[in-house]
């Protein structure tokens, strides 16, 4: 199994699948959270209730599901776990999606999350992960498109992303249907 690991100073970005980072990974997604970091996936993969409110278990939830992630073969999961380090620091963190079905016209992944924790904020490594998180997965995987949603007020973000060539493809709404 290869686990790919670029050296970019001062950070190691790899691929990852040590469960004993699970809950280090999940500390650091949990640092950096506010409402406005919450989108439809959020509230689709049961981490939100509604816009704005996080769930009052999230910490469970989100080591539950970087548990779940971190255990696949790498090579083979449709869910990767990618981080990266200062030395022994966890600096950074994303989640990626594969499409398994293969019913797009292109092969494509998702950008679940990428985050960067604070110390780390406004360093260029929130940059480098998103280009490394591109080559890996067109050169490892032969995805085509990478697409990304971020929560209605997450300006910082949007900002971000746009910045990196990517382009609004929709809107996705919500309305709540009980009472």
């Amino acid at each position: 199994m290869t686990i790919s690991r670029t050296h970019m100073a001062p950070f190691t970005l790899s691929w990852c699948s040590d469960l004993s980072q699970a809950e280090a990974i999940a500390a650091l997604f949990l640092r950096q959270l506010s409402p406005h970091y919450i989108s439809h996936s959020e509230l689709q993969e049961r981490r939100a209730v509604a816009i704005g409110e996080w769930r009052s278990d999230l910490p469970e939830v989100l080591r539950a599901q970087v548990r779940q992630a971190l255990a696949q073969p790498i090579a083979t999961s449709n869910t990767l776990v990618a981080t990266a380090h200062s030395g022994d620091t966890l600096a950074g963190i994303a989640l990626v999606s594969i499409d398994e079905a293969r019913l797009a016209s292109r092969a494509f992944a998702t950008l679940d999350d990428l985050v960067v924790d604070a110390p780390f904020q406004g360093s260029g490594l929130g940059s480098l992960m998103f280009d490394w998180l591109c080559a890996e997965l067109r050169q490892q995987r032969g995805i085509a498109r990478l697409f990304l949603e971020s929560g209605i007020g997450n300006e910082d973000a949007h900002r971000f992303f746009k910045a990196r060539g990517c382009t609004p493809v929709s809107v996705t709404m919500l309305k709540e249907l009980e009472g």
